[in-house]
C-alpha cells in the first residue's frame, strides 16, 4: 500500500528534475549562440580550385560576423547584403575581377564591411556602397574598372585608407549623397575627376573622422582634382593636387580644384600646383583658405596652375565668396587671384607674386572685375613682382579697401578705388 502511494511521488519528483535539466541545457544553449555570435567565422575561398566569394557569403549565421580570406583571382560580382562582413585577401594578389560591364565588380548594401588589401578591376564600378553604413576599403588596388573605382552613394558612408584608385574611365572616387573620408590614398590618371563630391554630398579629404591627418596624392586626372558640386561640402587638407586636366575632351574641367554651388574649407598644407587650368575656381561658392581650427598648417600654396582659356591661381565667379589667410599664389598664368561678377574675398598674411600675363588685363596680384570687391586685413601680405599690378579694377563698380602690402609690380600698384 504505501509503496503504491509513493510511486506518483516519486514520478513527481523525476519529471522536474527532468525539467530542471531541459532548462539549464536551453539556458547552456542559449550562452552558447550569444557567445558564438560575438566570434568571427573565417572562410577561405580559392579562386583557382572554383570558389566563389558569393558562394562563402551564404555560410554561417548572418548575424554573426564573417571574414571572407581570397586566394587567388575570382571573376564574379559581389553582391554583400550582410553586415559585419571582412573581405580580404589571404595572400598578395588576391583579385576580383568583374566579368559583367554593366554590374558593378562589388555592390556594398549591408553595413559595417571591410574590404582589406585586394585588388578590384573590370565590372561597372570597382567598389559600391549603396545605403551602406561604414564601408571601410583600404591597403587595396582598384583600376581599369568599366566606370568609376569607388563610390558612396544614397547615404552611405565609410573611409578610404591607404588605397591606389588610377586608370578608372570616369571618376576615382565618387561621393554622391553620402559621406566618406579620404586618406593616405593615390588617386591618379581617371579619365574624369579624381575625387568628385556631388548631390548634398560631404567628404574629409586628407583627414580623418577623429580629426587626424591622412593627406593624399590626387594628380594627374582628365578633369578636376578635386570637384565639389550640387550643394555638397569639403574639408580638404595636407593633399598634393598636382597636374590635372590631361583630357582632350574639349569640355573637360581643367581644374585643381572645382566648386559650383558648393564650399570647402581648404583647411592647409595642401598643395595646388601644375594643374592645366586655374588652381581653384568657384562659381556660386565659397571657400575658405587657411583654418587653424585643426591644428595642421594653415598654408596652402597655389603655384604654377592657368592656361589663357582657364586662367589664375584663384578664381571666384558669380557671386562668389573666399576668405584667403596664409596662403601663398605664385606663378600662375593670367593672375593670382580673380574676382568676376559680384564675387568677393577678405585677404590677410597672404604672398601673391610673379603671376604671368596672357595678354591685356592679366598677370595683376588681385583682379577685380563686374562689381567684385575686396577686403585686405592685418596682417598684410607681399603683393609683388606680378607681371600686371599689385591690384588692378576692371570698372568702378568694383572696389577694394585695406591693405595687401603691395610691392612692385610690372604695371604698378593700384588701380581700384575705395568702397
Amino acid at each position: 500500500m504505501f509503496s503504491r502511494r509513493a510511486r506518483p511521488f516519486a514520478c513527481s519528483i523525476t519529471a522536474l528534475s527532468l525539467a530542471a535539466l531541459h532548462a539549464a541545457a536551453f539556458a547552456d544553449s542559449d550562452r552558447d549562440r550569444e557567445r558564438d555570435r560575438s566570434k568571427d567565422r573565417t572562410v577561405v575561398v580559392d579562386c583557382a580550385a572554383g570558389d566563389t566569394v558569393t558562394r562563402a557569403l551564404t555560410r554561417g549565421d548572418e548575424r554573426k560576423s564573417l571574414t571572407i580570406l581570397i586566394n587567388g583571382s575570382c571573376t564574379e560580382s559581389v553582391v554583400i547584403n550582410r553586415s559585419d562582413i571582412k573581405l580580404a585577401a589571404a595572400a598578395p594578389g588576391a583579385t576580383l575581377i568583374g566579368p559583367d560591364g554593366a554590374i558593378d565588380v562589388i555592390r556594398v548594401t549591408g553595413s559595417r564591411v571591410t574590404i582589406d588589401g585586394i585588388a578590384v578591376t573590370g565590372g561597372r564600378n570597382g567598389i559600391t556602397a549603396d545605403s551602406a553604413a561604414g564601408l571601410i576599403v583600404q591597403n587595396a588596388l582598384v583600376q581599369g574598372t568599366g566606370r568609376t573605382g569607388i563610390v558612396y552613394a544614397h547615404g552611405a558612408s565609410g573611409t578610404v585608407d591607404t588605397v591606389t584608385v588610377t586608370g578608372n574611365p570616369r571618376d576615382g572616387i565618387a561621393v554622391d549623397a553620402g559621406s566618406a573620408a579620404i586618406i593616405n590614398s593615390q588617386v591618379t590618371q581617371n579619365s574624369r575627376h579624381g575625387v568628385g563630391v556631388f548631390t548634398n554630398g560631404s567628404a574629409r579629404i586628407g583627414l580623418d573622422y577623429l580629426g587626424n591627418a591622412g593627406g593624399n596624392i590626387i594628380s594627374a586626372n582628365g578633369f578636376a582634382g578635386i570637384h565639389i558640386v550640387f550643394g555638397s561640402t569639403a574639408l580638404i587638407a595636407l593633399n598634393q593636387i598636382t597636374g590635372n586636366g590631361t583630357s582632350a575632351d574639349p569640355t573637360a574641367i581643367r581644374i585643381g580644384i572645382n566648386l559650383a554651388s558648393a564650399s570647402a574649407d581648404i583647411i592647409g598644407g595642401n598643395t595646388i600646383s601644375g594643374n592645366v587650368g586655374t588652381g581653384v575656381n568657384l562659381v556660386r561658392s565659397s571657400a575658405i583658405f587657411g583654418d587653424a581650427t585643426f591644428g595642421f598648417s594653415t598654408v596652402n600654396t597655389v603655384s604654377g596652375n592657368g592656361s589663357p582659356t582657364s586662367q589664375g591661381g584663384v578664381v571666384g565667379f558669380l557671386g562668389s565668396s573666399v576668405t584667403i589667410r596664409d596662403a601663398v599664389i605664385t606663378g600662375n598664368t593670367g593672375s593670382g587671384v580673380i574676382l568676376s561678377l559680384n564675387s568677393a574675398a577678405q585677404i590677410a598674411s597672404t604672398t601673391i607674386q610673379n603671376n604671368l600675363s596672357v595678354g591685356p588685363g592679366t598677370g595683376d596680384g588681385v583682379r577685380l572685375q563686374l562689381g567684385s570687391s575686396l577686403f585686405a586685413t592685418a596682417p598684410a601680405g607681399n603683393v609683388s613682382g606680378n607681371a600686371g599690378f599689385g591690384l588692378a579694377c576692371s570698372d568702378p563698380e568694383s572696389s577694394a579697401t585695406g591693405s595687401l602690402g603691395i610691392g612692385a609690380n610690372g604695371l604698378g600698384t593700384v588701380t581700384c578705388t575705395g568702397f
